[in-house]
Parts: structure tokens; sequence; C-alpha cells
């Protein structure tokens, strides 16, 4: 019975986070769209997730192997070549690192030593 509530907790927190990272990432992907809508023709990664409330800095881009800018590729959706697998998975390791969220997008998209 104790595990039973053990894991009904775990499932609110998890729910009440999930709600707080997709709204954050929801930003980001309006923000974005934004951009591309106006023609930009880059887009300044760190600008754009600070102003959406993703508390990113150079180190953890340098960490993450992000260009600060990246080039818009406006016929092509802009989840195919904005960065946010890597962010999204900085964010959960970084605020809920107890909690692996992405183990497939953290080994293949984070860079590592041992990928070389």
């Amino acid at each position: 019975m104790n595990d039973e509530k053990s894991k009904t907790d775990l499932n609110a927190e998890l729910a009440k986070v999930h709600i707080e990272i997709n709204g954050l990432f929801g930003k980001l992907a309006a923000e974005v769209e934004k951009q591309v809508k106006r023609n930009a023709t880059e887009i300044d990664v760190l600008k754009i997730v600070n102003s959406v409330g993703i508390k990113l800095d150079e180190a953890a881009l340098l960490e993450l192997k992000i260009d600060r800018i990246i080039f818009v590729i406006p016929w092509v959706h802009w989840c195919c070549w904005f960065p946010w697998r890597p962010i999204w998975c900085w964010w959960w390791n970084k605020y809920y690192p107890w909690y692996r969220c992405c183990p497939y997008w953290w080994h293949s998209c984070h860079w590592t030593p041992m990928h070389h």
C-alpha cells in the first residue's frame, strides 16, 4: 500500500514538472516560429532560450556543443534544425537529475568524450 502511495505521489510530481517543461518549450516553439515568420535568417540560441525562461549560459552551450547562432532553414519545420533536444535534456539534468527523462536523447545527442 505504501509503495502504491509513493508511485502516486511521484506521478503527481512528474505531472507538475511536465507541465512546467512543456510550458517552457511551448514558449520556445512559439518564439522560434515567430522568428521564422519574420524571415529571420539566424537565431541567437542563448538569447531566445533565455527570453522564454530557460536559463542557459555560454558554458552550457559549450558543454552541449551548440553554436550560439543557428541559421534558419525556413522550408523545414523548426524542430528539425533548432537544437531543442539537447536543451531539453540539459534542463531535465539540471533541475531534476533524479528523473531519467530522456536517456536515449542524452546519450545520443549530448556530446561526451566517449564519442571520439
